[in-house]
């Protein structure tokens, strides 16, 4: 028994342990990845990449709570980034296009609702069909050029301050968290990736409950948008091509259960951050990039395979 739950533990806490192993090798074997004196690489992980994956790995994670996947994230990047920088290039008004941003995520986030609850198709056939979709708006729109002219507010707004981007991070975790933990919705919103049949007897709006879902993650995904050429300093159509698989990744490496039902911003933070620490880590050490891509590989059926042993342990640890 006591075996039983210790070995719960150890799989209940597997990814805070792994994350901080994979800092303690990284640091042991380089001189660049963190020193006590030398806080600068860890920064611009926590300060700079972690906004965009982490929040990116929320919204993926809310559609694999209801048993789907958002495999057009990054053409929605791409093409509300285009939209956002044709605003700022005509207006200089930053707030347009913040709205403009949120709004066309919510736009975006909306139709992907509707296909997989009213037309019926799959959600992984439905999102990438609109990726292609969007890269099309994006490429037309911009003509394979990219936009640089910004204005002079827009991007003070967000790179003046270094902390910018992670308190926004954080003021969006917690709305979700909130909603998702404390909620009447946030409980239906697992009620029916669990099984939505008996929800939907139970009398909970399950399509409703899915439209919801992807609207909140188009928004999610619009404001990333907006974050992403402040940071980057230039909308262009061809950006985000990696986002989708990324995002899955960590979803599935914090611990999100394929099949719905499980899922929670608290893993979508962890799975992000062992991303980005394996992929810094990697780099720094000199690892060639196909044998990094091998290990990413590696490391998400691993997580995989410790889910499913977590859940076994759980299990009996009931009985």
């Amino acid at each position: 028994m006591k075996n039983s739950i210790l070995k719960f533990l150890l799989f209940k806490f597997s990814r805070p342990l792994i994350l901080i192993v994979l800092i303690i090798v990284f640091t042991v074997f380089t001189d660049t990845f963190w020193a006590p004196d030398n806080w600068t690489n860890i920064s611009n992980i926590i300060l700079q990449q972690a906004p965009f994956s982490v929040l990116l790995a929320t919204a993926m994670t809310m559609t694999i709570i209801l048993n789907g996947f958002d495999l057009s994230i990054g053409a929605s990047v791409a093409f509300i980034s285009c939209v956002c920088g044709y605003i700022l290039r005509a207006t200089g008004n930053p707030v347009y296009a913040i709205i403009a941003g949120v709004g066309l995520g919510a736009v975006v986030g909306t139709m992907n609702g509707i296909l997989v609850t009213k037309a019926k198709i799959p959600s992984f056939v439905s999102t990438y069909a609109m990726k292609w979709v969007l890269n099309g708006f994006a490429l037309v729109l911009l003509g394979g050029k990219q936009i640089y002219n910004f204005g002079p507010k827009f991007r003070p707004l967000f790179i003046s301050n270094k902390f910018t981007f992670f308190y926004i991070m954080v003021a969006v975790l917690v709305i979700v968290s909130l909603i998702m933990k404390y909620t009447v919705f946030g409980r239906q919103v697992y009620a029916t990736g669990n099984n939505p049949e008996a929800a939907r007897i139970s009398g909970i709006k399950t399509d409703l409950v899915t439209l919801k879902i992807y609207l909140m993650g188009g928004m999610i995904v619009g404001l990333v948008a907006v974050m992403y050429i402040a940071n980057l300093g230039t909308a262009e159509p061809n950006i985000g091509t990696d986002f989708p698989i990324n995002a899955i990744a960590a979803a599935l490496i914090g611990g999100t259960a394929i099949g719905g039902g499980s899922g929670s911003v608290g893993k979508a933070i962890f799975g992000a951050m062992i991303i980005l620490t394996l992929q810094n880590g990697m780099v720094q050490i000199g690892v060639p990039s196909v044998w990094q891509q091998v290990i990413v590989g590696l490391v998400i059926l691993l997580s995989i395979f410790m889910e499913r042993g977590l859940n076994k342990l759980a299990v009996r640890y009931e009985e």
